[in-house]
């Protein structure tokens, strides 16, 4: 029963972070049509996806956060997962700021028109900064591992 609440009162916060953060994404982007000015839109339509994944990665972390040993982090996961679906992401505030680019334009003007894969790229991004948390046991034997 203990366990069954917990996964409760979870969905429930990740339902309030959801609707949250889609009425702050509309709110920005009436925002962004009134004053002609995106920036705040392009910040939460970056970061937003990626703090969604990391909600979504909570209880694994949680799993890992009672295990016993030392924390490490999983590089083969993180470094091609997680950098890559990041330097998406912030694409698209790198380019308003610095006016560079990590992408051609044609992916450029993918991002902007369809939003989705900002969603998509974020959520796995957020999802494997979580994940690549580890414990793994302490080993007398082996203290370089």
């Amino acid at each position: 029963m203990k366990r069954f609440m917990g996964y409760l009162f979870y969905t429930l916060v990740v339902g309030v972070i959801v609707y949250w953060g889609f009425l702050l994404g509309q709110s920005l982007r009436a925002q962004a049509r009134r004053t002609f000015y995106p920036y705040p839109l392009y910040v939460f339509m970056a970061l937003y996806p990626i703090v969604l994944g990391m909600v979504f990665a909570v209880p694994g972390l949680i799993g890992r956060i009672r295990q016993k040993g030392k924390w490490r982090i999983d590089w083969p996961m993180l470094l091609p997962v997680g950098v890559p679906t990041f330097l998406l992401n912030i694409n698209i505030i790198l380019t308003w700021l610095f006016h560079i680019s990590l992408i051609n334009y044609a992916w450029y003007l993918l991002i902007l028109t369809d939003p989705r894969s900002l969603d998509i790229s974020g959520i796995v991004c957020g999802f494997v900064i979580l994940s690549s948390l580890i414990r793994k046991p302490l080993d007398e034997d082996n203290v370089f591992n």
